[in-house]
């Protein structure tokens, strides 16, 4: 019964009854179908294959400029706070306490760390240091695989709803045009069929 009823919407069939709305409408949903199986592969693969190169160019960048060093404390953790306009702490329980690390070209570095209250000097702290010896937040790992599949279906659900977007809009017009052809057809078959 379905496989019937398929086969006789194909557009290159002829059927009495058929309007030439009905063929376009049924050749754009082909024309939809072919290009969502010839153009989702495509956008996918380019997304992804894009995505995981940026992503593994970042994590290769973040390797090359973030470096992890050792800081000695240069004197204890005392409970005292720091100043209004420091840098935030990440806790109540952490104060900037002076330390010195050596940098990646073999320079002696001195500078403050947020350590806990009560860490004593001569303490080691790890730190991440810049090409310059600088402190700075430790690299942060992209997954190129995870943010690649991400992109892909991401751009996928793009390609479909646009291709999706763009059938809706044909058939609305194509509705409009078949609703003012019935109405035309309507004025004229109409008065024959009721009092009016």
């Amino acid at each position: 019964m379905w496989g019937r009823r398929m086969v006789s919407q194909l557009p290159w069939r002829r059927v009495p009854l058929r309007r030439g709305s009905d063929t376009i409408q049924v050749w754009l949903t082909l024309a939809v179908i072919l290009a969502a199986f010839l153009v989702v592969p495509w956008v996918a693969w380019w997304t992804a294959s894009t995505t995981y190169g940026t992503e593994r160019r970042a994590n290769e960048w973040a390797a090359g400029h973030s470096y992890a060093a050792t800081a000695v404390l240069v004197r204890d953790a005392t409970t005292a706070r720091p100043a209004a306009g420091d840098p935030e702490l990440p806790g109540p329980e952490h104060v900037l306490v002076p330390a010195r690390w050596t940098g990646p070209g073999g320079s002696v570095v001195v500078g403050t760390i947020p350590v806990e209250v009560g860490t004593r000097a001569g303490t080691t702290v790890a730190v991440w240091v810049d090409e310059r010896g600088a402190l700075t937040s430790p690299p942060r790992r992209h997954n190129p695989v995870l943010n690649a599949s991400a992109a892909a279906a991401a751009a996928v659900s793009v390609v479909v709803v646009l291709l999706a977007g763009v059938r809706r809009a044909v058939v609305r017009h194509l509705d409009r045009r078949r609703l003012r052809s019935w109405d035309a057809e309507w004025q004229i078959v109409g008065p024959g069929w009721s009092r009016r």
